[in-house]
């Protein structure tokens, strides 16, 4: 508030203290109330002034009506309110005025105020109401210049500045300027009806699949209504929680008989939000005296709902289409036993939507053909490429009746017998095997084809290659003094091509070889007696075929009798993880005579029974090596070994041996 009148005290809580003379301010106190004084009624029916600040005896701040509410002055310029108060009156305007001022303070001239506009009405509520019932002296003389800022027009502006500058120079410029901040922010708060609207309008998301989707809104949706389509609850509207924005699925329906229209899908809505708002209105605490200011305080906002329509939005779409196929197999192996090639062909749109007719929950797709065709087998992988080369082998071929839409479609291709090596699928829609309907729609192009390419790693297939194993004992009798076990291994293809890897090398195979103990000699069999005993095993690397590879020698136990025998096999855990699948797993036989050896006694003393024992020469050894085929350095080491505790007399034999044996490496 303000005040043109002198009150003679410079004790006011937080006030400043003031300035001039003495013999003024009295002499203003003369001439601003004789009027007043003639009439009034007692004082302490009129607004109290206590609390306010004091600006050279200037007082500023928030009056305490006699109902105790924090009134203040809506009227710059205009006098004091310092007679009884009338009952408080809520009103949606202020009149305008135009005053002859000489105040105490050194103004001199006419303030003109125009009558309140709606906003500055508003404006005002939202200063007294959420800032001025605070008691708080400083903050009140805020409210006081906000309230002045509002209403400040060329006809008052210089009683304005004049009462700032006043304030500045007695300690009160940081009041001002909060007062000025206040009125910013009142111009932008103070919000009318109807000052919410939705963040945003209905939009379509691009659905998952062509003619279906989502209806995206704001929050503050109520209702959503779809002409050309159903939600996706098969309805036509739908009511919404209007505390968020969110989606709705939606589902064209195509309105034609046939594979080649368009659908427009239209969606409106309704929206409803919480708002705020400001009524343009005050409480007025009016003075008995007409002559005197208006004091005022706030009204409180309302706290109500404001809604609306949103604008139509429009999808159209035509039904072009283009589907698109990959494939993955069910299993990367094929058992040759079993020769059922399985694979999972995804179908999927490429552009455009898939066709539908019919009801939405249970449409008719456009019925399609697919025909598959499965490569192989080749001995070594092949690269990826758009088509399968010329002259690629092929195992076979398979159709797919594609009537589900998108989706996954299981194949099966039986084989008898399928040949070792890769098997790569590949899969194809072509307009010239579908229907006349589906080829007259005009969906394809004459003679379009769609196809995943050629040697896909997801779409190839292995049949492991078979190979047979053979072993060959070196020697088919153990000394009791020379209880080595040297044997030898190889490997043939058989049912196919022993395939290889990236790089063109044959898949290794690690073959176990696992060393029997019996106590009579061992008969031949297809699996592993219970009575025979485990002595321990060596494992033997083949990437070869048709060339014998020497075992590590194997020490059987000191003391053991009866016979020895080996067995090969090819088992997955003995592979590479890499290469586990790519090797049949297989064994050759159990007591083969050519790798079965007896375990001699322990011959007796000689000079006792005077028979002699010959150890084998090393010209038998070596003739026995040469007759299984053992060549170069594998050869070498046998022959090594096995002559390894020969007599001295046998070096001749040895050498000549070595010679050989460099000669056929």
């Amino acid at each position: 508030m303000f005040s043109t009148f002198f009150v003679p005290s410079s004790n006011a809580p937080g006030g400043v203290a003031r300035r001039g003379r003495r013999r003024r301010r009295w002499a203003a106190l003369a001439v601003a109330l004789p009027i007043i004084l003639a009439g009034a009624v007692p004082a302490a029916q009129g607004a109290s002034f206590e609390g306010m600040l004091s600006f050279a005896g200037y007082h500023v701040g928030a009056f305490t009506t006699t109902d105790g509410a924090r009134a203040y002055c809506l009227e710059p310029g205009a006098d004091a309110p310092v007679s009884a108060q009338l009952r408080p009156t809520r009103v949606s305007s202020l009149p305008g005025y135009s005053i002859a001022i000489d105040d105490a303070w050194g103004w001199k001239g006419t303030v003109r105020t125009s009558p309140t506009t709606s906003d500055q009405m508003r404006q005002m509520n939202w200063l007294l109401a959420e800032h001025g019932e605070r008691a708080d002296a400083a903050k009140a003389v805020a409210v006081q210049v906000a309230l002045w800022e509002i209403r400040r027009e060329p006809g008052n502006a210089e009683w304005l500045d004049a009462k700032y500058r006043m304030f500045g120079q007695n300690g009160g410029q940081s009041h001002v300027d909060a007062g000025k901040r206040l009125a910013a922010e009142a111009r932008t708060s103070a919000l009318a009806p109807g000052n919410v609207a939705p963040k945003g309008a209905l939009a379509f998301a691009e659905g998952v699949e062509p003619g279906a989707g989502d209806v995206l809104y704001p929050a503050g949706t109520t209702e959503l209504r779809i002409v050309g389509g159903t939600f996706a609850d098969g309805s036509t509207a739908v009511a919404l929680d209007s505390a968020a924005a969110g989606s709705v699925g939606w589902v064209a329906l195509p309105n034609e008989p046939e594979w080649s229209r368009t659908t427009t899908v239209r969606v409106t809505g309704r929206w409803s939000l919480p708002e705020k708002w400001w009524p343009a209105e005050l409480v007025l605490h009016p003075a008995s005296r007409e002559t005197e200011q208006r004091i005022g305080a706030g009204v409180k906002p309302v706290l109500g709902e404001h809604g609306g329509g949103f604008g139509e939005i429009a999808h159209a779409f035509d039904r072009e289409f283009a589907p698109e196929i990959s494939t993955q197999v069910a299993d990367p192996f094929v058992l040759r036993e079993d020769g059922v090639f399985e694979d999972t062909v995804a179908v999927d749109v490429a552009t455009g939507e898939w066709p539908t007719r019919g009801e939405p929950d249970e449409p008719e797709y456009l019925p399609l053909v697919a025909d598959g065709t499965l490569y192989g087998p080749f001995e070594e992988p092949q690269a990826e490429q758009a088509e399968a080369p010329e002259g690629a082998p092929v195992a076979g071929e398979s159709s797919l009746s594609i009537d589900r839409g998108p989706g996954e479609y299981r194949a099966e291709l039986s084989i008898s017998s399928p040949g070792s090596g890769y098997y790569y699928w590949v899969w194809r829609i072509r307009e010239e095997l579908q229907s006349p309907e589906v080829r007259g729609a005009g969906f394809f192009e004459p003679g379009a084809v769609f196809a995943d390419r050629f040697a896909v790693f997801e779409e190839r297939q292995v049949v492991a290659t078979d190979l047979q194993l053979e072993t060959r004992l070196v020697n088919n009798s153990l000394a009791y003094d020379d209880r080595w076990v040297e044997d030898m291994v190889r490997a043939t293809a058989q049912s196919g091509v022993w395939v290889r890897d990236d790089a063109g090398d044959r898949i290794p195979a690690n073959v176990r070889i696992t060393f029997y103990r019996t106590e009579g000699r061992p008969l031949q069999q297809p699996t592993v007696p219970a009575e025979a005993e485990a002595l321990g095993s060596v494992v033997v690397p083949l990437a070869s075929e048709q060339e014998w590879v020497a075992a590590k020698p194997f020490a059987v136990p000191r003391g053991a009798a009866g016979w020895v025998t080996a067995r090969a096999c090819i088992d997955a855990k003995d592979q590479p993880e890499e290469h586990r699948g790519m090797l049949r797993e297989t064994c050759d036989d159990f007591g083969v005579p050519s790798e079965t050896a007896e375990l001699l006694p322990k011959p007796a003393d000689l000079a006792r029974t005077g028979a002699s024992v010959s150890p084998r020469s090393a010209g038998e050894g070596l003739a026995a090596m040469l007759g299984a085929g053992a060549s170069g350095l594998g050869g070498l080491l046998l022959g090594i070994v096995a002559l390894r505790r020969r007599s001295a007399t046998n070096l001749t034999h040895l050498q000549s041996f070595w010679r050989l044996s460099k000669s056929n490496s």
